[in-house]
């Protein structure tokens, strides 16, 4: 039987029972040959922009014996894939600026009932950012820790105009401490965060050194003090 990583299998519980699956860049077709395989899904496309992968995926497909369920197109992004066959769309392994065009250049991913599943490889916080002023909020978002990595994979839907995000959605989204791997995320924040505050300081950019400490310090206030790890285990500027 196949088995997922962790950041994919992670994205794979995302996915809504029952739901026709487009996984954009997809390698070699291991998320949707799984939900095949598993009965999650009854069917689903599979799109990358490279032929390599997509002949990888048709290998594994027929090995796993899902080919009569599931589609290849080669795609940049979702170009070339209709509507019906996306009623959830998964893009994992991307970063988060390559996720945000994607999503910006298809307009029917504003439709009722669209759901995404998003596991960005950085750029997390552009990427809730962008969402955000183009609509799309979070509904549900887990952490797990792959590969001495830590990554976070959410499921979003289009909402229309939305209020002003809080301080720390673009950095944490919906994460809540406690959690799975919400610790090792949080540090891998504020790790990112305290070298662009080190970056604005070398340069002498005061306004946004100030508003990255600001963000450090509410990071501290809402998540760090639940683990009891301030200091040497999170960053000098806490």
């Amino acid at each position: 039987m196949l088995s997922l990583k962790p950041r994919l299998a992670l994205c794979g519980e995302l996915v809504r029972p029952g739901s026709v699956l487009a996984d954009v860049g997809t390698d070699h077709a291991y998320l949707p040959i799984w939900l095949l395989k598993t009965g999650k899904i009854p069917r689903a496309l599979a799109c990358d922009i490279n032929s390599g992968p997509l002949e990888a995926a048709r290998r594994n497909a027929r090995f796993y014996g899902v080919e009569d369920r599931l589609r290849l197109v080669r795609s940049d992004g979702l170009a070339q894939v209709p509507p019906e066959d996306g009623e959830d769309v998964s893009i994992a392994g991307m970063g988060g600026e390559l996720i945000l065009r994607i999503v910006e250049e298809t307009p029917w991913l504003r439709e009722p009932e669209r759901r995404l599943i998003l596991q960005p490889m950085s750029m997390a916080d552009r990427l809730r950012a962008g969402l955000w002023k183009l609509g799309f909020s979070i509904l549900e978002e887990r952490a797990v820790e792959d590969g001495g990595k830590v990554y976070s994979a959410f499921s979003v839907e289009y909402r229309g105009d939305l209020p002003p995000y809080p301080r720390l959605y673009p950095y944490m989204g919906m994460l809540r401490p406690g959690e799975p791997a919400v610790e090792a995320y949080t540090a891998k924040t504020v790790r990112g965060l305290e070298n662009r505050l080190r970056g604005a300081a070398h340069v002498g950019d005061e306004k946004t050194a100030k508003e990255l400490q600001e963000i450090l310090w509410e990071l501290a206030e809402n998540y760090l003090l639940f683990y009891g790890n301030l200091g040497e285990n999170y960053g000098e500027n806490l």
